[in-house]
């Protein structure tokens, strides 16, 4: 995670994450850092809207949590909705509130090739 990424989880500047993180560094209270990957899984979403509410689409799109990207596309489908979960359920959720749109037609990543 970035400093600036940090910030924003604890109500702090990035900079002033950055300084505390150093300081702890400097004391000897962080020893170290390790890199990880979340075990998140990203499910390729096609959208196929039922009627022409776009707009509000693509409102309750830029408020739900998850949604990594969010395309309005030619072709097959409406959109193209990138959605991140950490669980089955967060999945279930997220799909069922796209009901309330249209239909929709889900491909979930099983890994990265590239």
């Amino acid at each position: 995670m970035s400093w600036q990424d940090i910030g924003k989880k604890v109500h702090l500047t990035g900079q002033a994450v950055s300084v505390r993180v150093q300081t702890m560094v400097d004391e000897g209270i962080i020893s170290g850092f390790t890199v990880w990957q979340e075990q998140v899984t990203r499910h390729f979403i096609t959208m196929f809207m039922e009627h022409s509410d776009f707009s509000g689409f693509e409102a309750f799109l830029s408020e739900t949590d998850g949604v990594e990207h969010a395309f309005k596309v030619t072709g097959e489908g409406c959109y193209q909705v990138i959605f991140i979960s950490e669980n089955g359920e967060d999945l279930e959720v997220f799909l069922n509130h796209l009901l309330r749109f249209g239909k929709y037609k889900v491909a979930s990543a099983i890994r990265c090739v590239k």
